[in-house]
């Protein structure tokens, strides 16, 4: 067995492992989507007799963190073939692939996970969280119209494409999680093939001066009156009244019943700005899964609503390179060798890194230990962030 980066060369053979993982096929048009974002030498591959038996890959992105963005390794294409399961090839592979992180200067690395219970035990904890939304028409309309003055423009999204990355620049560096779009991410996130569709039109774009909504609509049998779904798959504002002027736009398209959004933030104002908030329905999930590589650089790249003030004592059995004691204030973090006021696994520390997730949650949960009384409200009150985290794309 060996574990090695998979060449250029070798692309395809590494795509169709971690496509059968996920029963997909290799086609045409995959092949050219996965080459805009592919990079052969950040992927890990075991090899059993030259065959591909797990994979794993890392995107090079921009996270922005609580007043700053810093440089992230998206964990991606982690699978381990059928035959091969129970061999610690997993492990393996995440251990190597964390190490690649570090010594490349990443400070954390983020995925979206497939399964809630594997990434807990590397590291990683879930540090922003999706609502899916369902609304349902009629009764879904906002308590008060935008201003009739408001100019929107649709219509096929690829049409709109710089309007909507101008809006999403200015409000990525605002919301910790969002990633920033480079054109090869714009390419990714306007990916539409009809097989992937459900019967729903193709992508189409609502854009005003202060925010855009990428959609489709599904049509469905008519039943007892219009029954299609709208389906969208973003909305990005950077006011409050652009907010309301695309959702005014979604929830009133004729012929339509019912309007999903299966990526919304967890603090999104819909539901409050409607005239009935029963009409939306909303469910919470994990989405963004972080952990942090090198502490001191990761804790002192964010900002804090006041001064923690505190030492951390960070439990890391999978990467104990990571782990240790830490003061972390307002001027930033460092190692110490002074006694914790707060003990923590590194999945709790990468739980709470964006401001999302709280210290004194965790703490409700067994997963922080408070040493020095005070210690905990002064912390958690310090890490929490002015705005939910949130990922609106999956990678």
């Amino acid at each position: 067995m060996e574990l090695r980066p998979s060449t250029a060369e070798e692309f395809d053979a590494f795509s169709i492992a971690v496509l059968n993982a996920f029963h997909e096929e290799l086609t045409d048009e995959e092949r050219r989507r996965y080459l805009k974002i592919h990079e052969p030498e950040r992927s890990l591959a075991w090899y059993d007799d030259g065959a591909i038996v797990g994979t794993s890959g890392l995107f090079t992105r921009t996270l922005t963190v609580p007043g700053a963005q810093i440089p992230v390794a998206g964990v991606t294409a982690v699978t381990v073939a059928p035959t091969h399961r129970r061999r610690g090839l997993l492990t393996g592979m995440m251990r190597r692939q964390l190490e690649n992180v570090r010594d490349a200067g990443e400070p954390v690395a983020a995925l979206w996970a497939s399964e809630g219970g594997i990434y807990g035990r590397f590291g990683f904890g879930v540090a922003a969280q999706a609502l899916e939304l369902t609304a349902r028409r009629p009764d879904a309309r906002l308590r008060t119209p935008p201003p009739e003055a408001v100019r929107l423009r649709a219509g096929p999204a690829g049409e709109h494409r710089e309007a909507m990355a101008a809006i999403f620049a200015r409000v990525a560096p605002l919301r910790p999680g969002m990633l920033t779009r480079p054109g090869p991410w714009w390419d990714e996130r306007l990916h539409d093939p009809e097989a992937d569709r459900d019967g729903a039109t193709s992508l189409r774009a609502v854009v005003g001066e202060e925010g855009y909504g990428m959609y489709g609509v599904k049509r469905k049998p008519y039943e007892d009156g219009p029954s299609a779904e709208v389906v969208v798959r973003e909305v990005v504002a950077t006011s409050t009244a652009g907010h309301a002027a695309i959702w005014a736009y979604l929830l009133d398209l004729d012929l339509t019943r019912t309007i999903t959004w299966d990526l919304a933030p967890s603090d999104d104002p819909l539901w409050l700005a409607l005239a009935d908030p029963r009409a939306l329905r909303r469910t919470l999930w994990d989405a963004l899964w972080l952990r942090l590589v090198d502490v001191p650089a990761a804790l002192s790249a964010r900002t804090y609503a006041s001064d923690p003030d505190v030492v951390l004592e960070v439990r890391d059995t999978f990467c104990p390179w990571a782990g240790g004691r830490y003061e972390v204030t307002a001027g930033g973090c460092a190692p110490t060798t002074r006694d914790p006021d707060l003990v923590l696994e590194a999945a709790a520390l990468g739980a709470v890194y964006l401001g999302g997730t709280t210290l004194a949650d965790l703490a409700g949960a067994g997963r922080v230990e408070e040493r020095t009384p005070g210690s905990l409200a002064r912390a958690s009150a310090a890490f929490r962030g002015d705005v939910a985290p949130w990922c609106p794309e999956i990678f």
